[in-house]
């Protein structure tokens, strides 16, 4: 079976067990201010049956610093609205995240990259805060270096929740597209498995998603 046929295959399997479609929609804007420091906005907004019903906002400033042209140091702060898991409520949370996040080239047209990242979370109406951790290792691979397509790239993140003691979610990008319709800016269209743990039960949702980047 060619490849072609495969994904269309394993992406209609996945549709049919699915308890829900999403879409998500993702922009962030980059400004360098000098060889070092960036600061940044990521903006985030996710809908359910691809363009009905609001799933999620988010807003996140963030600050980075480039410690060689490998490793990256990240701190965000961001405030958000979303439906929980087990889709009962829709709280309001704010969180304080640090990332440590390396890129490493590997070869002409392979590179691999990791974020790494520790939350601090705070729900409003709670009187405490809980901890987590998300892990999401990423491979591009790329086979143009000009015009507007230049590859393709996977990545898989997990959740695991320090106060629950648990893993609590897994988003799967099995193919993503790189695209790049000007030298500053890169878009990524995406499919995304997502696999959401509830007070009882897990969840599987479809996500189709765009994200673009943005850098000055």
């Amino acid at each position: 079976m060619r490849l072609p046929a495969l994904l269309l295959t394993l992406l209609t399997t996945a549709l049919a067990q699915a308890e829900g479609m999403q879409g998500w929609y993702q922009n962030t804007v980059w400004l360098r201010l000098n060889e070092r420091w960036s600061v940044g906005n990521y903006l985030d907004f996710r809908v359910d049956d691809v363009i009905n019903g609001n799933h999620t906002w988010m807003v996140s400033p963030r600050v980075r610093y480039d410690l060689d042209k490998t490793w990256q140091l990240q701190l965000n702060t961001t405030f958000l609205e979303a439906l929980n898991a087990d889709e009962t409520s829709r709280p309001d949370w704010f969180r304080l995240e640090f990332e440590a996040n390396p890129t490493v080239p590997l070869g002409d047209s392979l590179v691999f990259s990791m974020r790494n990242r520790f939350e601090w979370r705070w729900r409003d109406g709670d009187a405490d805060y809980g901890f987590r951790i998300r892990i999401r290792p990423q491979m591009d691979w790329l086979l143009r270096k000009d015009g507007l397509f230049r590859g393709f790239y996977a990545n898989n993140e997990f959740f695991y929740d320090f106060d629950a003691d648990r893993f609590t979610e897994n988003r799967l990008i099995p193919f993503g597209v790189i695209l790049r319709p000007h030298q500053s800016v890169d878009l990524r269209l995406y499919y995304l498995w997502r696999h959401t743990r509830g007070r009882t039960e897990w969840r599987d949702y479809d996500v189709l998603g765009a994200i673009a980047t943005v850098s000055f």
